[in-house]
């Protein structure tokens, strides 16, 4: 190997460790994450609905929602709840709520309005790392 060639293998050995590295700490980053998710109920065509959605955490997350009521038909007050989590919360409108909770589970658990069944609502996503 021509002495140019073994200063570029070096190099790309050099390269090729510290993406391994730091994907590692990527991996440990993930292990503990806190998120921070803002939910808006707004009505469409006559159906009230929390968006963005779906919410996807991981397992082991810190978990931060803020909802925000932004409709502006009657009635002035929405639930949001994540029954498997045990979470119920008012939301009145023009005053944000905020849910937090630790995702210590894996699965596809629906986020509803409590208040008003019929209503559409989001998921909440937690996935296994």
């Amino acid at each position: 190997m021509a002495q140019g060639g073994r200063g570029y293998f070096r190099f790309m050995c050099t390269v090729v460790m510290g993406i391994g590295i730091i994907s590692g700490l990527g991996g440990m980053a993930l292990a503990q994450s806190a998120r921070e998710i803002t939910l808006v109920n707004i009505e469409f065509e006559g159906t009230k609905v929390w968006v963005p959605g779906p919410v996807v955490v991981y397992k082991g997350d810190s978990v931060t929602i803020k909802a925000i009521n932004n409709v502006k038909s009657d009635p002035a007050v929405h639930g949001i709840a994540i029954e498997a989590y045990g979470i119920q919360a008012l939301v009145n409108a023009g005053k944000p709520e905020t849910i937090e909770f630790k995702a210590d589970r894996a699965g596809i658990f629906p986020i509803t309005c409590h208040l008003h069944p019929p209503h559409v609502g989001t998921e909440l996503v937690v996935l296994d790392r």
